[in-house]
């Protein structure tokens, strides 16, 4: 659900905004990330157990920073989770985690005004990035800050700052929305107006309240 300000709250804010940062991932793209290395695992774990397991991964951190090819990540990742699967064999399933855009993603965007930049700030990897690019998603959006290009990962304060610094804007004139609320609470306390949504269904909720579309 949706980390939403009281309606009057945001209404009653007179503030200049001009940026919407978007996370991908759970966001404007659907993801079968956990799912699939639930099964991969042979894991009844939650999903928050699952990713926080897969994050402390040093090849998934080394490859979200661009610092190991994908190829040099297949091939450490199976061994960091203990994989009973060949590298080649988890990097196809590992493709297969981005679904596609969500039904109501590229209706979302196009309705944001022209006054408004559209900008991304991803947590992804080179891989995952060809699927994404091949939904026509990055088209749609005016900036790119990808943790594998920028080297940092959220909720680290330096991946915000690269989009700020990308932007040439100040925190408080950026809308962020993310479907991890980690990253949402590091964005917040960073000055970004940040919000909770697990689709674009609830960021266009939030951008009415804001009286920007």
């Amino acid at each position: 659900m949706a980390l939403f300000l009281p309606i009057n709250k945001i209404k009653n804010q007179h503030m200049k905004l001009s940026a919407i940062l978007f996370d991908i991932g759970g966001v404007l793209i659907e993801l079968d990330g956990l799912p699939s290395l639930s099964k991969l695992l042979d894991s009844k774990q939650s999903h928050d157990e699952i990713y926080k397991y897969w994050m402390a991964s040093p090849s998934v951190i080394a490859h979200e920073t661009g610092k190991i090819s994908t190829e040099e990540f297949a091939t450490e990742v199976v061994k960091d989770l203990k994989l009973d699967l060949a590298p080649e064999a988890f990097l196809a399933n590992f493709r297969t985690w981005i679904i596609g855009v969500f039904p109501n993603t590229f209706e979302l965007l196009d309705s944001i005004p022209s006054t408004l930049s559209i900008a991304a700030l991803s947590n992804t990897s080179a891989a995952h990035w060809k699927e994404v690019e091949a939904t026509g998603l990055a088209e749609k959006i005016d900036h790119l800050f990808l943790s594998h290009e920028i080297g940092h990962l959220k909720p680290d304060q330096a991946s915000f700052q690269a989009a700020m610094h990308g932007l040439k804007l100040p925190a408080e004139e950026i809308i962020f929305f993310d479907d991890n609320i980690d990253n949402v609470n590091a964005a917040n306390s960073f000055g970004l107006k940040a919000h909770k949504v697990i689709n674009p269904t609830e960021a266009e909720y939030v951008l009415k309240e804001y009286d920007l579309i």
